[in-house]
């Protein structure tokens, strides 16, 4: 699985290793809806920092050639590697509406390739069952538990376009203060192989994107 393989490349580069997060994610989130005005899913991009995209074209042979490119089986071991999550794996995705969370299924329709020098997976992630929002918000939060991984969401003008006109998004960045920084302090003094004390420690530090329909 491309995710495990990935916090063991941030575990085996120096500079990374001593300190949480070890991988570093842009990401660009979007909202999927029926054509009854539903919210049915969500679209999802990872773009993993440039140390992790070495070692992942490295541990997963990628570019034989040397050409700089992918080719159609390396976009195809990407996406098997990103979509094969085990059952209890969220992909580190969570969705609330009206301050409950939602339940999402397995990733659909997985496309993978290269922004600059760096790896990108593009994936739908269906909602287990469609949504009227009927003006109740809907919070998305990427992050990881244990803060392994730090996702940073992206405002993406193309993934937040398709909305239904009665809908608005914005992308919420995580602001911190100076008990979040002193947090952050204390757990990039952690090393690779300690665990924060602190349980679901990542939604501290969590960007949000904010979908809201009249």
């Amino acid at each position: 699985m491309i995710r495990g393989i990935a916090l063991l490349s941030a575990m085996c580069l120096g500079q990374s290793a001593g300190a949480h997060p070890h991988v570093f994610v842009d990401a660009k989130a979007g909202f999927l809806f029926t054509g009854q005005g539903q919210l049915r899913g969500l679209r999802i991009s990872w773009t993993y920092d440039a140390f992790t995209t070495l070692f992942l074209i490295d541990a997963l042979d990628l570019d034989r050639d040397g050409d700089g490119q992918l080719n159609d089986e390396d976009r195809a071991a990407i996406v098997a590697g990103e979509t094969d999550w085990p059952p209890d794996y969220n992909g580190d995705v969570y969705l609330e509406v009206a301050g409950q969370p939602r339940v999402l299924t397995r990733p659909e329709n997985a496309v993978a390739g290269m922004e600059g020098d760096q790896i990108t997976i593009v994936f739908d992630l269906p909602l287990a069952e469609p949504e009227a929002l009927d003006g109740n918000p809907a919070i998305l939060r990427l992050y990881d538990p244990v803060y392994y991984y730090a996702y940073q969401i992206l405002p993406d003008d193309t993934l937040l376009q398709d909305l239904p006109r009665i809908c608005e998004a914005a992308v919420i960045p995580f602001e911190p203060d100076s008990a979040s920084a002193a947090l952050q302090a204390k757990l990039a003094a952690l090393s690779r192989e300690e665990t924060p004390e602190q349980e679901d420690v990542g939604r501290l530090f969590s960007d949000q994107v904010r979908l809201t329909c009249e």
